[in-house]
């Protein structure tokens, strides 16, 4: 009896676990490590086109609306997509990260330092107007 609640005990630790560590949410600024005074530089490549802000309002701007965004960990490897933006961010002159945002459900970053790429789900309460953020004047 003591041997069967034991076990029950452990099984039901490592549930509360594994739910507690796979449904933590980040904000973006908590994974992508990007200082908003030094960036010099947003690179912004779609399907119709590419765009380069350099206009250090701007750019903060658009940092600032990154950085808020709410994600999870993901283990999606090819995510389905209808529209890619590939977002560069550059600080003080060298790129930072690279940013895969595929329609607003996930975003892949790539630290150009360490060379690491992880891949995180947008929380779906939470939408981004990724057009929107990109044609800020």
């Amino acid at each position: 009896m003591k041997k069967r609640t034991i076990i029950i005990a452990v099984l039901l630790f490592i549930v509360v676990f594994y739910f507690t560590y796979t449904g933590k949410t980040y904000q973006l600024k908590d994974v992508v490590k990007v200082d908003e005074a030094n960036v010099t530089r947003i690179e912004i490549d779609t399907d119709e086109g590419k765009r380069v802000v350099d206009d250090k309002k701007n750019t903060k701007q658009i940092v600032h609306s990154l950085s808020q965004l709410e994600v999870k960990k993901s283990k999606e490897l090819d995510p389905k997509f209808d529209q890619s933006y590939w977002v560069r961010i550059v600080e003080n002159g060298k790129d930072a990260y690279g940013l895969t945002i595929y329609d607003d459900d996930y975003i892949k970053a790539f630290n150009f330092k360490d060379k690491k790429q992880d891949t995180y789900t947008i929380v779906k309460d939470q939408k981004v107007d990724v057009k929107k953020l990109f044609l800020t004047k």
